[in-house]
């Protein structure tokens, strides 16, 4: 009887399904258009309720009449007891000054909803303005020091100004009072406004932030700046700031941010130099007439005065280049980015991703829990996390799928996350943000950094600006297709360095075969030479690079430095230097005059180029200088299009540990740069990956953008600087040398030196071709073992150029070595090894009697 009672349970039991589990539906575009809409008119009637109740609480403020000491006294107002209430409860707690702060508070956060001012703004301004309501109630009891009572109502610091200045008072006395109020304010200025004016007492600027400008008096200074401004607004604005210099001025805070001018806010570091161009908005230009408008007025000097003070500053340096060699160009000539709205509406859409990526995944039986998301300028990288049994290789082989379910260009798979327990899927953003170069020189990552050579990279995937070190690194291989943003990241590493580093500290070589990428750059003072468009030009240039390498570690020795950083300290604290010893000179004065030792940054815009025309005069210097060259402040930077095995040689790739990739078009061409898969799936538009040096897994970044108007504005800004330079001196009758007329000419230095060795300068020989090369023996058992001798072979085999290589088959050919030329086949090997010895006792037959 149990059994019978038992088994129809257990069949019900067996027959039992699980209900079916519900999946959600994505949402479709009516429905995130839909959600955009309802958070925009969310965001807008709550920013409108606050801008009503901040009109609401400064209106009651404004009513009424004095302060009695009772809250919600029977005060008449306009606003009505609310109003009255309210006046009176401000009064009496915060006193007067700190009441008029307080309607700012919802003010700015109400224009945040409003989109008017970004959400970084807002939290910047709702700290600065909450802490003033109170610090000023303090400061303003202090201020009344005599009249200081705990108990007694202060119109003007209220109970609790009154009440904290009392007992500060009375435990660390009047001074210790206001030394903590300063200390406050300083703290508070320093972290909502970026400024602490305790630096005024300290010196003003850090010195590796802005490089100590030339000493020249504020009379000059004027001139300078007026001559240079383009405007008249603006040469009042620079001749008031020369006329009346100081340290470090206070930011200028832009109030019509809080009622809706639009107009930007003005750069917190006044520079003497910020001479802004003549395509200013017409806002920016009242904005400055204003400021120059409440400056100090003088008189405006004559021409033969200008002139006068223009000569005397150029006359009064070292050397002529130091009047406007030292100044950096101001932030004003690059573009700034636009403030971006719709963050709601953002948030909702990629909410709307993250379901829409999960459902795809069900689809495919991939199981996972979404645990995070991060949200960078171009794509979002989801964090899932494998269900138990999931292999994290059926994430990868899903790619293709899912970038057809999410209807995207390219998705990118990080399997797993380094140092996370998930996987990292990274979808492109449904509006993706241009990150612009300005916004990262104007980021504290950039003007703090102690780095010796910063450059600017772009954005991760968190939005953090991205500062690399070129002389960490120590040099920079960057790849990627034509159109993936190549070119504007060698603009924007190349303009962070002229941001940072004067003609004094850092010089450029440039190769550029294609003749216009680079060409813009040949104004620059920074340059040692002109920008190289000849590939056998570019080769000499690789080969005076090694020379000067090798120049410089002699001095690094002679002086017992390790690097360029210890070579430069002992010049700057006037250490004894010495040059190395020439065993060419006996008797020389070997004192070093030379000052310090510049970086240099040889840039080369396209390897391939290179490699496909002159391989093995450029393979050979490029390994050297990537060797060796960091200790003494060489540092390569190669870009190509092209990254295959032939141009990325074993060779070359060995010594770049940092590297650049961007979209490429193969699996092959992302492995020959990344060592790894990745750079196919990239998005293009200078969407990057980047592998920092100590580490093997590369981030992604979005790249900074660099318009090329810009770059001609920075150019633009150097040409007047030397023409402003030498129109001055032209008008004294002086003669401006200038820096580069002390240099020596790199190509000609190289080039007089392979004539030296191809004459036969280094191995003793008066250049006659009844003498054998000394490389001859050692020429003619490479043709032997290869079979073969022709001039190439021996170019790569022995390392020298075309003229020596070809009379050295010529010689082999009269010795007897070698065959006549056959064509383009290589000459015939005519003897063996056991015949070199004869070979080489016997003379060389002339030239002209063997052709006989």
């Amino acid at each position: 009887m149990p059994r019978v009672a038992e088994e129809p349970e257990s069949k019900t039991r067996r027959r039992a399904k699980p209900a079916p589990e519900r999946v959600e539906q994505a949402p479709t575009p009516a429905a995130i258009a839909k959600a955009e809409r309802r958070a925009r008119l969310n965001s807008e009637v709550a920013g409108i309720a606050l801008l009503l109740g901040a009109m609401f609480i400064a209106g009651s403020l404004l009513a009424g009449g004095a302060a009695d000491g009772q809250a919600c006294s029977n005060t008449k107002s306009i606003f009505g007891p609310v109003g009255s209430c309210l006046r009176s409860s401000l009064l009496i707690v915060l006193g007067a000054l700190a009441a008029a702060v307080v309607p700012v508070i919802p003010a700015v956060h109400a224009l945040k909803l409003l989109g008017r001012i970004p959400a970084s703004e807002d939290k910047r301004w709702l700290f600065f303005t909450i802490g003033l309501t109170a610090i000023v109630p303090v400061t303003a009891a202090l201020a009344r020091g005599a009249h200081l009572d705990a108990s007694q109502f202060d119109p003007i610091a209220g109970f609790t100004g009154s009440f904290i200045a009392y007992y500060l008072v009375k435990s660390i006395g009047m001074g210790g009072a206001w030394v903590v109020v300063a200390l406050g304010l300083s703290g508070l200025m320093a972290a909502t406004l970026a400024w602490n004016p305790i630096r005024l007492l300290l010196g003003g600027r850090s010195a590796h932030v802005h490089p100590k400008a030339p000493n020249i008096d504020a009379e000059t200074l004027g001139a300078i700046g007026a001559l240079l401004t383009p405007t008249k607004e603006l040469k009042a604005l620079t001749k008031a700031e020369a006329l009346e210099p100081t340290s470090e001025e206070m930011p200028a805070v832009d109030l019509s941010l809080l009622f809706g001018s639009g107009a930007a806010i003005v750069s917190d570091v006044a520079r003497p130099e910020a001479a802004v161009s003549a395509n200013i908005a017409a806002d920016d230009s009242a904005n400055l007439r204003g400021q120059a408008g409440t400056a100090k007025k003088e008189k405006k000097p004559k021409a033969e005065k200008h002139a006068a003070a223009m000569a005397a500053a150029l006359a009064a340096a070292s050397d002529p280049i130091e009047a406007f060699g030292e100044e950096l160009p101001p932030l004003e000539l690059l573009t700034a980015a636009v403030a971006v709205k719709g963050g709601d509406a953002k948030m909702a859409a990629l909410d709307a991703m993250g379901a829409k990526l999960m459902d795809a995944l069900r689809t495919f039986k991939v199981d996972g829990v979404l645990s995070g998301r991060t949200t960078g300028p171009t794509v979002t990288q989801f964090e899932i996390e494998p269900a138990p049994g999931v292999k994290v290789r059926q994430f990868a082989n899903l790619a293709n799928d899912l970038a057809l379910a999410m209807r995207a260009p390219s998705i990118r798979i990080v399997a797993p996350i380094p140092g996370k327990g998930a996987v990292g899927v990274e979808v492109p953003n449904p509006s993706p943000e241009i990150v612009m170069f300005r916004d990262m020189l104007d980021s504290r990552d950039y003007q703090n950094t102690p780095r010796a050579l910063p450059i600017a990279l772009g954005r991760d995937l968190e939005g953090q600006p991205v500062i690399a070190d070129l002389a960490k690194m120590p040099h920079l291989l960057i790849a990627g297709a034509t159109g993936s943003g190549k070119s504007v990241c060698v603009n924007t590493i190349i303009t962070s360095l002229i941001y940072r580093h004067t003609p004094k500290t850092l010089r450029f070589l440039m190769v550029d075969p294609k003749m216009v990428e680079l060409s813009v750059y040949n104004v620059l003072p920074h340059q040692r030479h002109k920008v190289v468009t000849d590939n056998r030009d570019a080769a000499a240039l690789l080969k005076w690079a090694v020379m000067e390498m090798q120049d410089r570690y002699q001095l690094l020795a002679a002086n017992g430095a390790r690097n360029i950083q210890d070579f430069n300290q002992k010049a700057r604290d006037g250490a004894s230097l010495r040059k190395p010893k020439d065993p060419n000179f006996g008797a020389e004065d070997l004192t070093y005059k030379g000052g310090i030792l510049p970086y240099i940054v040889v840039v080369i815009d396209e390897l391939a180029d290179l490699m496909m025309t002159c391989a093995a005069e450029v393979e050979t210097p490029l390994a050297m200088l990537a060797q060796k060259a960091r200790a003494i402040g060489i540092h390569l930077l190669l870009a190509t299009q092209r990254p295959s095995v032939n141009v990325i040689t074993g060779l070359i790739k060995a010594n770049f540990p940092s590297r650049i990739a961007f979209r490429v078009a193969s699996q092959i061409d992302s492995r020959t740069i990344l060592d790894g898969m990745g750079a196919e799936s990239l998005l293009g538009n200078g969407d990057m990956l980047f592998i920092p040096p100590g580490k093997s897994e590369p981030s992604r970044i979005q790249g900074a953008f660099l318009p090329n108007e810009d770059t001609e504005r920075l150019m633009h800004w150097y040409t007047g600087k030397k023409e402003a330079r030498k129109a001055a001196a032209a008008e004294q009758g002086m003669t401006l040398a200038e820096a580069q007329a002390a240099e020596d000419d790199i190509i000609a230095r190289v080039r007089a030196q392979e004539a030296l060795e191809a004459g036969g300068g280094d191995h003793g020989s008066d250049g006659d071709d009844a003498d054998r090369d000394k490389l001859f023996r050692e020429a003619a058992e490479v043709c032997i073992q290869n079979q073969g001798g022709s001039t190439s072979l021996l170019q790569r085999r022995l390392k020298v150029g075309y003229g020596r290589a070809a009379r050295i088959v010529d010689q082999l050919h009269l010795a007897g070595v070698l065959g006549p030329p056959d064509g383009s086949k290589p000459r015939d090997v005519l003897v063996g090894l056991d015949d070199m010895d004869q070979i080489c006792k016997s003379p060389m037959a002339d030239p002209a009697t063997a052709a006989a």
